[in-house]
């Protein structure tokens, strides 16, 4: 029986199910984390700086080398199907952006099932308009905060381009806090994530999945977004992707998007660390963009 457009269960369930489709997935893991600590044993970190109330709402932060003056910041959000995974993964991604004069901090979240999809979209938000209150005291230009994420990530970067910033901080921030996104392996349509195995720990109903869901949604921002997503990923993760496109290309914001052929779900976020990479090209071209917006 079809569940979802031409998707029975268990044909939904594989679109998602990706750690069987990367045999070798626990090597890059374990990779993942190995790197991580050579990076940590090397460079500066400020750890676990705590922007909400709950335990798992902390930063890390990884100054830019050389710094002069205020620099640009660069945040990740983690993925893990909003479930798993933790910020320590992916402090191997930091030295491409340090080493550029850019800031890198990686955002913790409260995973479901103990947190609903609406509180760990709201926590994100929460650390956004955390760095916008805290940028100078970090070195950081509050005008100049982007944003990236991976899979569920990518998911929370859009939802982070929908938020309405007039209802935080006392009405302090601007429209665009945000000065550009980056999506990688997006999921924007929650709606056969409800319908897929995936909603086991998760628990959304309709209406949740609805109100998650950035391709139904409106930017609030006119910054630029870029989209990347691995050549080798399922039908589904392609799908994702080009239904944000076909929605938000309505809107007036800038954007764009990275080919990466060859790369899986796994290995393609490995690229935002390369330099030379054409995924990092393109991040650090809408960083360095952000000053001449900033100063126009």
């Amino acid at each position: 029986m079809k569940i979802y457009l031409d998707y029975d269960q268990t044909e939904l369930d594989a679109e998602y199910d990706l750690r069987p489709l990367v045999p070798n997935h626990l090597e890059i893991f374990t990779r993942y984390i190995r790197d991580g600590q050579s990076t940590t044993s090397r460079q500066e970190m400020v750890r676990d700086i705590t922007y909400g109330q709950n335990p798992k709402q902390t930063l890390d932060l990884f100054p830019a080398a050389p710094r002069h003056g205020l620099a640009p910041v660069v945040c990740f959000i983690h993925g893990g199907y909003w479930r798993n995974k933790d910020k320590s993964d992916f402090h191997y991604l930091a030295p491409a952006f340090t080493r550029a004069g850019v800031h890198f901090v990686l955002i913790n979240y409260t995973l479901a099932p103990e947190a609903s999809m609406d509180q760990i979209v709201q926590e994100n938000r929460e650390a956004v308009v955390w760095l916008a209150a805290h940028a100078a005291e970090h070195g950081i230009d509050p005008k100049r905060i982007h944003v990236t994420g991976h899979s569920a990530g990518g998911h929370l970067v859009a939802m982070l381009m929908v938020t309405d910033w007039s209802s935080f901080a006392g009405g302090q921030l601007g429209s665009d806090v945000l000065a550009g996104g980056t999506a990688i392996s997006g999921l924007f349509d929650l709606e056969p994530i409800r319908l897929c195995y995936l909603n086991e720990s998760l628990h959304l109903d309709d209406e949740q999945a609805l109100r998650n869901s950035p391709v139904g949604l409106t930017p609030t921002t006119k910054t630029p977004l870029i989209l990347a997503l691995g050549g080798d990923e399922t039908s589904e993760y392609h799908r994702q992707q080009e239904a944000l496109l076909g929605s938000w290309s309505k809107h007036d914001l800038p954007l764009s998007i990275v080919e990466m052929p060859g790369l899986n779900h796994y290995d393609v976020i490995d690229h935002l660390g390369h330099p030379g990479s054409a995924l990092h090209h393109a991040v650090i071209d809408q960083v360095r963009g952000s000053k001449d917006r900033s100063t126009s």
